[in-house]
């Protein structure tokens, strides 16, 4: 039977994690989803955990391919009309899926939306915010003309979509998924339209020691393999937007956090693999700023 949403959860050794985020898809306060979890060769207790939930969600266990496999597998599987991304260290919070079946009905079905999230440190016992009397979004003509800057953002995907455009890659591995989700959202993106929710943010993002985000070079060779995708055409035509999107991601990883954290040949192995892209971004930015900014639509 068909669901409204899937939520997809790769799951690679988090046992002191999993539980929170199998929970909080749980205690959604909308109920019309299902919950497909994705033991991707956990040498600890996780696949345990998960299979302690029974018929709460559905169990896929497969060898350690990355998270990017793991969520194809899930796909292939799944029967909602929209596909959820959540890491299995990350958690929603409770009126997330009520957020985004609300902005869905409003917006006619768009087939890629970017909920927001809230970063908080392990250890720490995050504010959550109540659930919202209005909602926030900023509708574009598709991904590559958005006129905001994007980082961490939770992806929901029509599944006519991603089968449409072919999933996500099927050649990563543990060590090269990186900007998997930036992928999708490249490959979708000249389906008209895309809305990103700014408020409320539905999703909390752990900051621990053994996130991806840590590991700068295994980021940077994302960005870099997304570019050169690009340059062979897996994306679809040249496009200003999406090489001004691709070399303003370059740019600002490049800045914000190689260099400043003293990886100034990291940066500089970006910039130089961006290539023109770099100044095409620089030129947007400045074109952005002297454009009337996108008006934001509220919803009750």
């Amino acid at each position: 039977m068909n669901v409204r949403f899937s939520v997809l959860l790769p799951v690679y050794n988090r046992e002191n994690y999993v539980r929170q985020a199998v929970d909080s898809v749980l205690n959604q306060t909308f109920r019309d989803f299902e919950l497909l979890a994705i033991d991707d060769g956990s040498t600890d207790r996780s696949a345990e955990i998960l299979k302690s939930y029974g018929s709460k969600l559905k169990f896929i266990q497969q060898r350690n391919q990355g998270p990017e496999i793991a969520r194809n597998t899930a796909a292939a599987l799944a029967q909602g009309e929209y596909l959820v991304y959540l890491d299995s260290d990350d958690f929603f919070l409770p009126f997330a899926l009520e957020t985004f079946d609300k902005v869905i009905r409003a917006m006619d079905s768009p087939p890629l939306l970017l909920g927001g999230i809230l970063l908080f440190q392990e250890g720490e016992s995050p504010q959550q915010p109540s659930p919202p009397d209005t909602i926030e979004i900023f509708k574009f003509r598709n991904y590559a003309s958005k006129t905001m800057s994007l980082s961490s953002n939770s992806t929901i995907v029509r599944k006519s979509v991603f089968d449409a455009v072919g999933g996500g890659r099927r050649d990563t591995t543990p060590q090269t998924f990186h900007a998997d989700d930036t992928y999708i959202q490249l490959k979708v993106g000249d389906y008209s339209p895309f809305v990103v929710i700014n408020k409320p943010c539905t999703s909390l993002y752990r900051l621990h020691g053994e996130n991806t985000s840590k590991n700068l070079e295994a980021l940077a060779n994302g960005i870099l393999r997304l570019i050169r995708l690009d340059r062979q055409g897996k994306f679809g035509k040249p496009s200003w937007n999406r090489h001004a999107c691709l070399g303003g991601r370059a740019l600002a990883f490049a800045y914000r956090d190689c260099w400043r954290s003293g990886e100034r040949k990291l940066a500089f192995r970006l910039l130089f693999g961006a290539g023109f892209m770099v100044p095409i971004a620089i030129c947007n930015l400045i074109l952005r700023h002297l454009r009337k900014p996108a008006e934001p639509i509220i919803l009750k």
